[in-house]
Order: C-alpha cells, then sequence, then structure tokens
C-alpha cells in the first residue's frame, strides 16, 4: 500500500522536478533510467548526481542494479508528486486533506482549493498485489498491446476514467462533475451522500423504487451511450438524500458491441438482484436483458472515446510503428507470396513431367497412383536435406538447457545485488581490463 505523504511537496525546487520529469521521459524506452541520460534530458549544467541521491533517499527514486544495466526508476510517491505539482500549479487544488476511500486500483483523497472548495482526489495505483492482472482483463490499447509499466497503466486508466466522466456529466448522467486530470490523478466533484454498502434497510426511503431507477440508469447506458459499466455494485454507488443513484467509479466500462458485453451486463445486473435481496429482502420481477431491452443505434463516437486515447498514448510510450516500416513489411510480404506461387506452380509442372514419364513407360498404374507418388517423391526431396540426428538433437537440447539454468542462476545471483558503489566498480574492472588489451597489442610498457 502506497502512502500519500505530501509534506515534501514544497520543498522540491525546480531543478527537482525537473529531474524527476526527466527519468519519466527516459522510462517511456527504458527500463531503467542511466544518470547520463538524465543529465541529457534534464539539461542541467551540474548537481544532478546530488539531486538524484537525495530523491532516491526520499523514496521518489529507485536506485536497481539489472543484470547489465544500472539506473533510476520512478516510484509512486515521485509519480504522485508530479501530478499533484501540475494541480497545484493550474491552481486546481492547493490542500489535500484526509484519505476517504481506498479500493484495489486507487485511493481517493479530499482536496480543498484557494477558494475552500472541496474536491474528490482519486489516485489510481494500478499494480498492487491482490491486482496485478489488469494487463490480462482490461483492454487499454486498440490492437491488445501488453503495457508492462503499472505506473503507465494507471495514467491509461486515469484518462480514460477522466474521458468517460465527461461524456457521461455532457449527457446529463448521475456522475460527478469531472475538474481536471494529470498523469494518475482525478480531480472530480465531491458527492454528499453515502455508499450504498453502508446504508440499512431503515435509511433508505423506498427501496422498490431505487431498485427501478439502478435496473434503468443501466439500461440508460446501453441504449443512449452504448456502454456496459462492467462492475456496477453496491461499492461503486452512492446514495444521496433524494433517494437518488449516483456513480462513481468507471474501471472497466465496454461497448456494447464487445465480445463480453452481454456477459458484463448480466452480471451488473445480478450484482443488483442478489444486493438487494441479501440486504433488504426485496425481489422483483424486473430484471432486464441486453438482447431484449437494449437497442443501441449510434454510439459510435461515444464508445471510440477510449481507443483515440490509448492510440495517443501508445504512439508516445510504445513507439508505434512509422509508415516506412509498414511498407517494407508489405513489401517483404509480396515477395513471399510470388516466391511461393512459383514454387507451387514449378511443383505442379514436375508432377505432371513424372506422371507423363511414367505414363510412357508402364500403362498398368492409374492416374491416382501417379499423382500419389509424385506427390510422395517430391516432399521426401524437400524433407531430407533438413533431417537431423537425434544424437545432434540430444546435444543441443541439453545445451540450451544448460544456458537457461546459468541464465537463471545469474538472475538470482544479481537480484539481491543493488547499489551504485557495485556499478562503480563494475566500471572500473572494465576500464582495466581495456587498457590492458591496448597495452597488449601496441607493446607498450607504462612503467
Amino acid at each position: 500500500m502506497v502512502k500519500l505523504d505530501v509534506s515534501l511537496l514544497r520543498y522540491l525546487t525546480a531543478d527537482d522536478i525537473r529531474v524527476l520529469t526527466a527519468v519519466e521521459m527516459g522510462l517511456k524506452n527504458h527500463q531503467l533510467v542511466p544518470a547520463s541520460l538524465v543529465a541529457t534530458i534534464s539539461s542541467l549544467r551540474s548537481g544532478v548526481s546530488k539531486i538524484l541521491h537525495s530523491l532516491c533517499r526520499h523514496k521518489l527514486l529507485s536506485y536497481e542494479r539489472g543484470k547489465r544495466y544500472d539506473g533510476f526508476r520512478l516510484t509512486y510517491k515521485g509519480y504522485d508528486y508530479l501530478a499533484l505539482n501540475v494541480l497545484k500549479n493550474r491552481a486546481v487544488i492547493t490542500q489535500i486533506g484526509t484519505q476517504i476511500g481506498v479500493g484495489k486500483e486507487s485511493d481517493v483523497f479530499v482536496a480543498i482549493n484557494d477558494s475552500e472548495e472541496r474536491f474528490a482526489l482519486k489516485i489510481h495505483r494500478l499494480g498492487r498485489t491482490c491486482f496485478r492482472k489488469v494487463n490480462d482483463k482490461r483492454d487499454y490499447h486498440k490492437n491488445g498491446a501488453k503495457v508492462h509499466s503499472f505506473l503507465y497503466l494507471s495514467r491509461l486508466a486515469a484518462k480514460r476514467e477522466f474521458a468517460f466522466l465527461t461524456a457521461l456529466y455532457e449527457k446529463g448522467f448521475p456522475v460527478p462533475k469531472p475538474v481536471d486530470y494529470n498523469r494518475h490523478c482525478v480531480v472530480m466533484q465531491l458527492i454528499d451522500g453515502t455508499l450504498l454498502n453502508h446504508l440499512s434497510a431503515e435509511e433508505i426511503v423506498d427501496i422498490p423504487s431505487l431498485y427501478d431507477k439502478l435496473m434503468n440508469l443501466i439500461i440508460k447506458l446501453a441504449n443512449e451511450c452504448g456502454v456496459v459499466h462492467g462492475d456496477m455494485n453496491e461499492f461503486n454507488l452512492m446514495i444521496t438524500s433524494d433517494n437518488d443513484p449516483i456513480l462513481i467509479d468507471f474501471p472497466q466500462m465496454v461497448g456494447t458491441d464487445h465480445k463480453l458485453a452481454e456477459e458484463y451486463f448480466d452480471r451488473d445486473v445480478n450484482c443488483i438482484v442478489d444486493f438487494f435481496k441479501k440486504k433488504f429482502d426485496y425481489v422483483s420481477d424486473y430484471i432486464p436483458s441486453l438482447s431484449k431491452d437494449i437497442d443501441a443505434k449510434d454510439v459510435s463516437s461515444f464508445i471510440n472515446i477510449n481507443n483515440e486515447e490509448s492510440e495517443d498514448d501508445e504512439d508516445e510510450a510504445i513507439g508505434g510503428e512509422n509508415d516506412e516500416n509498414d511498407s517494407k513489411i508489405v513489401t517483404m510480404i509480396s515477395d513471399l507470396k510470388v516466391e511461393s506461387d512459383n514454387d507451387i506452380h514449378n511443383e505442379v509442372d514436375s508432377k505432371h513431367v513424372l506422371a507423363k514419364r511414367l505414363s510412357e513407360s508402364s500403362s498398368d498404374f492409374d492416374s491416382h497412383s501417379i499423382i500419389s507418388m509424385a506427390t510422395t517423391r517430391s516432399g521426401y526431396a524437400s524433407t531430407a536435406a533438413s533431417t537431423f540426428a537425434p544424437e545432434d538433437i540430444r546435444k543441443r537440447l541439453r545445451q540450451q538447457k544448460e544456458k537457461r539454468e546459468k541464465r537463471n542462476q545469474l538472475k538470482q545471483v544479481t537480484r539481491k545485488i543493488k547499489g551504485e558503489a557495485n556499478a562503480i566498480q563494475r566500471e572500473r574492472k572494465t576500464n582495466a581490463a581495456k587498457i590492458k588489451e591496448d597495452l597488449n597489442v601496441h607493446r607498450v610498457d607504462p612503467f
């Protein structure tokens, strides 16, 4: 669990923020950002090493030593400071209050601006121990690309939620008013209500009316926006004093044309039905269905919100393929296709020639046996050259296994070794070896 401690934020200088931003930019194409790259990106003349050590001491950065490389990595605390610094400079929020909610993928705090307005600050924290398969369960990228950075996944989740919040709020749905977002932090309206999970039967004015409102909300989302909430339960619904429901979380909203849309829709409905039956002892005959009650026609613009955002992020962080590479790939595929077509024609011609010769030499064979013999001969000719001896195969497999075991042992040994002193010592040994090689080549006696 990552605790939010903003006491150090007021003491950070512009150079500290610059170095943190440089590490963040370096993480777009590096797992560990070397100090030299940080100095280049930050464009600071001096003092970069001192700033890096100070940020590591306050746990805003983490220094790690890999198998071959050493470098710095941004922590969740450092990422929090970068986002909060931007929101502070925009005058969106100026103070952070108490924590009012915590979940498997986010923390919620009370935030205040200069005008003493109160907001809800939601900080996404994907990658916790209880929620590490988010990459397999969420389609943040249109092409299904996998993202291996939980910081970047948190940023995508916040960007996606803010986009859905804005679209739903403009359409008049009962959602908090979106204010602003940066990186993995979303600022929204603070709702004056109570979670449905915390309410008892005596505190709800009209249970059947609330049940109908929730079911109508599920249907309205699918009909007017063409989306399924995917996680509508008692923990993501707040009830106001007027007995009106408000949606507060959109972690896995999908379109009605999604392959799992019907499953998610039925799950949302069953969650509400089971909760009302268990908590309030209320059972209703009104149970909507996606195939019968939903008629989403023109909702493509709303569904594509997430896809457009994901494509932009993918080009920025992963690095999309450029048109030149695509054209080369298409050319290679076409050449391979032409070669394969030529091979097929040559093989067919050889079969006909062989069949003609066999028919001239012997008329007892029928056409079926001739074609089968030709096929057998051509198959034998194509595979005879690629046959390996069993001893060679066993030898290669044994060598691969030994390499794999040595690699795993090296990982286990180097996993626990950290510290910049080790990197410096290794660099000194490398330089000494290079000097020795040069001296041997030129045969120069240094003494």
